[in-house]
């Protein structure tokens, strides 16, 4: 694989959706209401409703690098910070940049947007080229 530092990866959208993230705490067990009851994220959301769980969010900047990468097993760290919530019914794009490459191992900037551009994720992930 020939990577080089400024390339872009891939991006993907992908909207916040309440059916997902029922979905999401029933399968990881993060059984939050903060994620799926709209009364109690009212009282208790920065954003003053529902957001998407921070894991699922990582998923999905997860899924850019492997994608790029070329599956999993080439896929050596993953790394990432929470910046903003992501509020349910939006629509969050994620991607990443080529920032070094150093033999075998190129080293890949994350981010995630929602949909005024505002970050939502950060961070780094390390691939083997």
């Amino acid at each position: 694989m020939n990577v080089e530092v400024g390339t872009e990866l891939p991006e993907i959208s992908q909207r916040a959706e309440l059916t997902t993230s029922v979905a999401y705490a029933a399968a990881s067990g993060d059984l939050n209401p903060l994620h799926y009851d709209p009364d109690f994220a009212a009282g208790v959301s920065p954003t003053g409703g529902m957001i998407a769980h921070g894991m699922y969010a990582m998923g999905l900047a997860s899924r850019v690098l492997t994608a790029f990468a070329g599956g999993p097993e080439r896929v050596a760290e993953v790394n990432v910070r929470f910046t903003r919530p992501w509020p349910l019914q939006t629509t969050s794009t994620f991607g990443g940049t080529v920032t070094n490459v150093d033999g075998d191992v190129a080293t890949v900037q994350l981010w995630g947007r929602n949909d005024r551009g505002e970050q939502i994720l950060k961070g780094v992930g390390r691939i083997r080229v």
